[in-house]
C-alpha cells in the first residue's frame, strides 16, 4: 500500500512539473536560451540583419589576460530600446563569438525562449522556474557557476526589460 502511495505521490508531481512547462534546471533553461540566441545571432552580420547597420557602435581590439597572443573583437552596438554586446576572436583557424549582454527593452525583436517585453511575470515562471533570486522588480535566474545571467525586470506583472548576461572568463 505504501508504496502506491509513494508512486502516486511521485507521478503526481511529475505530472505537474511537466504541465507547468517547468521541465528543466536553471543550469539548462539559462544555456537553451543562450544556445537559441547565438543560433539567431551567430555574428555580427547577423545582429545588423534584423536590426540594421544604423546603430551607436563601440568597438576595440584587445588582448585576452589568459592568452595575449589572442587578439579579442569587442563589439557593442545599440539600437532603440535594444543593447547587444559582443565578443569573438580567432582560436586554431575559427573564429569564435559569443553574446555578452543583451538588454532589451522594446518588444517584438528578440525573445528569450519565447517571451518578450509585455510578457505575462507567470509565463516567466512556466518557462523558466522559479527564480534563483529576486532583487526588487527583478526575476534573476543564472547558471551554477554564474557566468550566464538572465534578468527579467517586472513591472505591472509584465516584463518590461529583459537581460542576458555573459561573464566570459
Amino acid at each position: 500500500m505504501m508504496k502506491k502511495i509513494i508512486l502516486t505521490a511521485l507521478c503526481l508531481s511529475l505530472s505537474v512539473m511537466y504541465f507547468s512547462g517547468i521541465a528543466y534546471s536553471s543550469d539548462e533553461v539559462v544555456y537553451k536560451c543562450q544556445e537559441q540566441l547565438l543560433q539567431k545571432y551567430p555574428n555580427v552580420e547577423a545582429i545588423k540583419k534584423q536590426f540594421g547597420a544604423e546603430a551607436k557602435w563601440q568597438e576595440e581590439t584587445q588582448p585576452s589576460i589568459h592568452d595575449d597572443t589572442l587578439e579579442l573583437q569587442i563589439k557593442n552596438m545599440e539600437y532603440p530600446g535594444i543593447e547587444i554586446g559582443t565578443l569573438g576572436y580567432a582560436w586554431e583557424g575559427e573564429y569564435r563569438f559569443f553574446i555578452t549582454s543583451l538588454d532589451v527593452k522594446k518588444a517584438g525583436f528578440v525573445t528569450f525562449l519565447g517571451l518578450d517585453v509585455g510578457s505575462a511575470r507567470g509565463e516567466v515562471i512556466k518557462t523558466f522556474g522559479n527564480p534563483q533570486e529576486i532583487d526588487g522588480n527583478e526575476l534573476i535566474y543564472h547558471d551554477e557557476a554564474e557566468y550566464t545571467y538572465i534578468i527579467f525586470t517586472i513591472e505591472k506583472n509584465n516584463i518590461a526589460e529583459m537581460k542576458f548576461v555573459n561573464y566570459l572568463d
